[in-house]
C-alpha cells in the first residue's frame, strides 16, 4: 500500500505494461513482428481504459519497437488522450534484460513526471521484483505503477519505490 508523502519536489511515476497477446497465426512472420490477437486487441482497450480512468495521460510513453508492442501503446494511447504520433519507439526495449530497461529509463528527460514503458518478458517481470514487488510473471497486457521518491530518473531505487497500484488484464 501507498505511503503518504509530502515532498517538496515531484516524484516520478513509472507505469510497466507488457504488451498484449500476440497471434501466432502467421507462421511466415518472425517474432519481432508478430501482431496482436484479438485477445490482445481487446486487453488493450480494457487496460488503456482502467489507465485513463486510474491515473490519465502520461508524460511519455516509451515502446519496444516490435509490432505488438507498438500496437498495444497506440490502443493505449488513443483511450488516455495521448498522441500516437509522441510515442516514442525504441529498438532497444525489444526483449530487453533489467540494466537495458534502468538505462533507457535513467535517460527520460528531466520534465517527464509520468512515463508509460510497454515492453517484454522477462525484462518487466525482472524490473517489477527489482523494485521490491515480488511477481512470478508479469501477464499480458498487464501493468504495475510505481512511484519514486526522487525528482530525477537516474536514481529510482528499491529504496525510494513506492508501489502505487497493479491490474491484470485478466481481471478487467
Amino acid at each position: 500500500m501507498r505511503a503518504t508523502h509530502s515532498f517538496n519536489y515531484p516524484m516520478k511515476r513509472l507505469i510497466i505494461l507488457r504488451h498484449a497477446k500476440a497471434s501466432w497465426d502467421d507462421h511466415n512472420l518472425n517474432d519481432f513482428n508478430r501482431h496482436l490477437s484479438k485477445r490482445g486487441e481487446l486487453n488493450s482497450v480494457l487496460m488503456g481504459k482502467f489507465i485513463n480512468s486510474k491515473q490519465g495521460k502520461p508524460d511519455l510513453i516509451i515502446t519496444s519497437s516490435a509490432t505488438r508492442a507498438y500496437a498495444t501503446a497506440k490502443i493505449i494511447a488513443e483511450l488516455v488522450g495521448y498522441t500516437i504520433d509522441e510515442i516514442i519507439t525504441n529498438q532497444e526495449l525489444y526483449l530487453a534484460w533489467i540494466n537495458d530497461l534502468l538505462k533507457t529509463i535513467a535517460k527520460l528527460p528531466h520534465h517527464i513526471q509520468t512515463c508509460l514503458m510497454v515492453g517484454h518478458n522477462p525484462g518487466l517481470t525482472d524490473l517489477i521484483n527489482y523494485f521490491g514487488v515480488r511477481l512470478d510473471y508479469l501477464p499480458t497486457a498487464s501493468a504495475v505503477c510505481f512511484e519514486f521518491d526522487t525528482s530525477e530518473w537516474s536514481k529510482i531505487s528499491k529504496e525510494n519505490s513506492n508501489l502505487e497500484w497493479y491490474q491484470f488484464a485478466k481481471d478487467l
